[in-house]
């Protein structure tokens, strides 16, 4: 499983579809801050940022207690795949911070046109 894939674990899935998703015991299964959708990821994404699969907000994902960062035995292909995760995450964030700033100048160019009607 790559670092920024998550499983999802959804409480109200038949007994037919549970037997589909493979829950290790080494994965760290947590709640998405945002939403409350059950993620699931393998125990190498601890600490990672991810995107969460049903609100598309960025997530922190959870280091287990008694989990060290460098409990991970990660080699130079692995680090690397997490830092292009974390610059595709960067960019996708700076897009859309841009497109909400740019979205903000226009209510305030609009409110400032009501404005100017309520005075006239």
């Amino acid at each position: 499983m790559e670092y920024n894939e998550e499983v999802e674990v959804d409480q109200n899935e038949s007994a037919s579809d549970e037997q589909d998703v493979q829950i290790q015991d080494t994965d760290i299964v947590f709640d998405c801050p945002h939403c409350g959708h059950n993620l699931c990821i393998d125990y190498r994404g601890a600490g990672l940022q991810i995107t969460c699969s049903e609100c598309e907000e960025p997530v922190l994902v959870p280091i287990p207690d008694g989990m060290k960062i460098s409990d991970l035995d990660l080699d130079a292909g692995e680090l690397l795949k997490q830092l292009f995760a974390t610059r595709r995450l960067l960019q996708r964030a700076e897009a859309r911070a841009e497109a909400l700033s740019m979205k903000l100048d226009s209510f305030a160019a609009k409110v400032g046109e009501l404005q100017e009607m309520l005075q006239a």
